[in-house]
């Protein structure tokens, strides 16, 4: 199912300008140096783009966001696989088997809202859901991923005490694993290790993190290894 993934990231638009640089790296290789293969390509796609008669600014921030999380999903797809997990590379977790297990705001006659996880880690046979919400810049709705790390804490936990304020809300679907949520950026403004909000998180990762740095961040191919252990780390 992963290189399902990697197929559809391939028929990307703009895939054939990342493709040499892609192909000439390994998978660390990519998540190491993002920031830079991101640099080299967006200049081109812009280009591209205004060739093709397309709105350049909207183009341009568009695929930054879009690619880094193509990018991170090209380069783990593998390594989950070999780990016994499938990697979704979507937001509409609600056509997926976890359906049932990540939190849906709403009844059939409300407003839905769906989680901020563009990248899920999981192993079909059972125990915990791992999301990836990523963002090219940490200031760019930061904010709203970590406030679905809290919506995942509230609608995970289960306690006798009748004056719980997490009784006050109801959440669709029987959750039976545990979720850990984290980020990748790519921290153009080197944002990272001077927000507070990084603590919300279970884990994350951004180039501009340094090997050894305490908290929850890490150097963006940190990653790899942090699925070939199914973050039994952080668990």
């Amino acid at each position: 199912m992963n290189q399902d993934v990697k197929n559809r990231i391939e028929r990307y638009t703009y895939w054939d300008i990342f493709e040499e640089d892609v192909n000439r790296r390994s998978d660390r290789e990519i998540l190491t140096d993002i920031e830079g293969l991101m640099t080299n390509v967006v200049d081109e796609v812009t280009e591209r783009a205004r060739e093709n008669g397309k709105d350049v600014s909207q183009v341009r921030s568009n695929v930054a966001g879009n690619y880094f999380q193509a990018l991170v999903s090209y380069a783990t797809a593998d390594v989950a696989a070999e780990n016994g997990l499938r990697l979704l590379h979507s937001k509409k977790l609600e056509s997926t088997e976890l359906a049932d297990a990540v939190p849906i705001i709403g009844g059939e006659d409300e407003t839905i809202l769906s989680p901020d996880s563009d990248i899920v880690y999981y192993d079909p046979d059972g125990g915990p859901i791992f999301i990836i919400s990523c963002k090219t810049s940490f200031r760019e709705r930061m904010a709203q991923s970590g406030m679905w790390k809290l919506m995942f804490e509230v609608a995970t936990h289960s306690c006798t005490d009748p004056d719980c304020p997490t009784h006050n809300y109801s959440f669709s679907g029987e959750f039976e694993r545990d979720i850990y949520m984290g980020f990748g950026t790519v921290d153009f403004y080197d944002d990272v290790e001077s927000k507070d909000i990084v603590e919300l998180f279970d884990f994350g990762y951004a180039p501009t993190v340094d090997e050894g740095t305490s908290g929850v961040a890490y150097p963006m191919e940190r990653l790899l290894d942090h699925i070939e252990n199914r973050w039994s780390s952080f668990r």
